[in-house]
């Protein structure tokens, strides 16, 4: 069954066409070397970091944020790798490891895909390709289908969970360090505390029946009231 061609109708010789085409695969690629290179860079980074925490794992104060921050950077680099693992995945044929030529993912401009057909039929299937400008459409339409997929789906996907990896063991690092050098959670209920005792003399003051408004007032500040 031949695939169906859904740019058979758009008329030949279009220049619109043409720069909107070539605008969009720019597009792509530029956006796929942006990918690979904020991967590179987390990778990295997250090396570093990794190195720098382990080899101060021996202090004692710091151990914690430290450890918990190089598991961040573990998962981080992990998922920055994944980010530029080259896909090579290709339509088959069901039941067989054959490539399906008649799918509608097959795109004989992609060398994921023709690297797995002989090279006479690589050439049928690229003059086939040439032969009009609606199958040139067609082809360059598959192309940037399977670039943006593969962008979606996989570079942009692994490269947030390690942006985010990379985020939460910073953040938790400094969490623990923070209760470390607290000692415990007893001052955050203090702090409740002195704020429920200011509002309680703030109204206790504001219900002084018969007493003029500077002695009001006077129950806003600490230090006036230590003068009563």
């Amino acid at each position: 069954m031949k695939r169906e061609n859904f740019f058979d109708k758009i008329p030949e010789d279009r220049t619109a066409v043409d720069n909107i085409l070539r605008i969009n695969v720019n597009n792509q690629v530029r956006l796929t070397v942006m990918a690979d290179q904020k991967a590179n860079i987390m990778i990295t980074v997250a090396s570093i970091v990794f190195s720098v925490t382990v080899a101060n794992l021996n202090n004692e104060v710091m151990k914690w944020p430290l450890l918990f921050f190089a598991f961040g950077c573990t998962v981080s680099l992990l998922a920055a790798i994944f980010a530029i693992i080259p896909q090579t995945g290709y339509p088959k044929i069901p039941g067989t490891d054959e490539i399906d030529r008649e799918s509608p993912m097959f795109n004989p401009l992609f060398f994921g895909h023709f690297a797995h057909i002989p090279i006479d039929e690589y050439k049928e299937d690229y003059a086939e390709t040439l032969m009009t400008d609606d199958r040139i459409y067609d082809a360059l339409a598959g192309d940037i289908y399977g670039i943006g997929t593969t962008l979606m789906n996989n570079k942009y996907k692994w490269l947030r969970r390690s942006y985010m990896a990379f985020l939460v063991g910073m953040s938790g690092a400094i969490v623990i360090f923070c209760f470390q050098t607290i000692g415990s959670a007893d001052w955050i209920g203090n702090v409740f505390s002195a704020i429920g005792t200011e509002l309680n003399l703030l109204w206790d003051g504001i219900k002084v029946i018969g007493g003029s408004l500077g002695e009001t007032l006077c129950q806003w500040s600490a230090k006036c009231r230590n003068h009563i």
